[in-house]
C-alpha cells in the first residue's frame, strides 16, 4: 500500500509541474494580446508570477525534504493569488472565453495535484507516526 501511495504522490507533483507549464503556454500568449498598460501591470503579471513561484516552490519541495511542507503551503497560497487574479481578469474582461476556459481547467488541475500531494504527505506522516 505504501508503494501505491508513492507512485500516486509522484503523479502528483509531475501534474503539478505539467499543469502550471499548460497554464502558462495559454496565458503568455493571452498577456500578449492584452493591451500595453495590462501586460505591464496588474492581475496579470501577478497570475504569471504566482505560476512562476508554484514552479520554484515545487522544485524546492522535491529538493529539500526538510523544508517540503512549507513549500507545499506556498504553493497553496500561490494558487490561491492565481484564482484571485484570474477573477479579476474575467471581470475586466482581459481574456476571451475559450481562454477563460483553458486557464480554468488548469487551475483546478494545479489546486487538485497540490491538494493530493498534501494529503498523501499528511496519510504518509500518519502511518509512520503509528
Amino acid at each position: 500500500m505504501q508503494v501505491r501511495s508513492t507512485n500516486k504522490a509522484k503523479r502528483d507533483k509531475s501534474s503539478i509541474l505539467a499543469d502550471t507549464k499548460n497554464l502558462l503556454g495559454v496565458l503568455l500568449p493571452a498577456i500578449q494580446r492584452m493591451p500595453k498598460i495590462d501586460r505591464i501591470e496588474g492581475a496579470p503579471v501577478e497570475m504569471k508570477r504566482a505560476a512562476f513561484d508554484v514552479i520554484r516552490h515545487l522544485s524546492i519541495a522535491l529538493a529539500c525534504q526538510e523544508v517540503r511542507e512549507e513549500n507545499i503551503r506556498l504553493m497553496i497560497g500561490d494558487c490561491g493569488v492565481m484564482f484571485a487574479t484570474f477573477e479579476i481578469l474575467i471581470h475586466q474582461g482581459l481574456l476571451t472565453s475559450s481562454t477563460q476556459l483553458e486557464i480554468a481547467r488548469h487551475l483546478e488541475k494545479i489546486d487538485e495535484g497540490i491538494s493530493k500531494w498534501r494529503s498523501s504527505m499528511r496519510k504518509t506522516d500518519s502511518a509512520s507516526g503509528a
